[in-house]
């Protein structure tokens, strides 16, 4: 899925099939079309595939992924709790998993905490992607 932000702010998704992105990349194009809607204002702002990384913020304890240096590992006790995994994506409905959890119990006291369900493409706004090497370090912030 790619995730832009229309003329208007507000966020749309592309859905790109396996099939599409082959067909692109064999072209000599990106498997993704950071340009799609470029004319009436769309800017290109992530993608989001299945086992991505992202970064969410926190209200109940003032956690914002965008104050702080994500690359920092004096941080990482701070991400951590914050931290998830895209676990399958549906049409504008991301489900996400935390990056410790192991089993697929969608308790709904737990949510938020060892899983996300966002059914808005408006609530990924404030996510931040992050990839993580084999070693569970942040590598790299934003799209890669």
């Amino acid at each position: 899925v790619a995730i832009y932000r229309d003329a208007a702010g507000n966020l749309q998704e592309k859905v790109v099939s396996f099939l599409e992105a082959v067909m692109r990349v064999n072209k000599g194009l990106a498997p993704v079309d950071k340009e799609f809607n470029s004319e009436p204002g769309w800017t290109f702002l992530f993608t989001m595939k299945q086992n991505e990384y992202f970064v969410f913020p926190n209200e109940e304890t003032g956690f914002n992924p965008s104050e702080i240096d994500l690359m920092d590992e004096n941080n990482y006790s701070l991400i951590s709790p914050n931290l998830f995994r895209v676990q399958k994506i549906a049409t504008k409905n991301y489900f996400f998993r935390h990056h410790l959890e192991t089993q697929l119990i969608d308790n709904p006291l737990t949510r938020a905490i060892t899983w996300e369900n966002i059914r808005s493409t408006s609530k990924l706004s404030s996510l931040i992607k992050v990839r993580i090497n084999h070693l569970g370090k942040i590598v790299s912030v934003g799209e890669y």
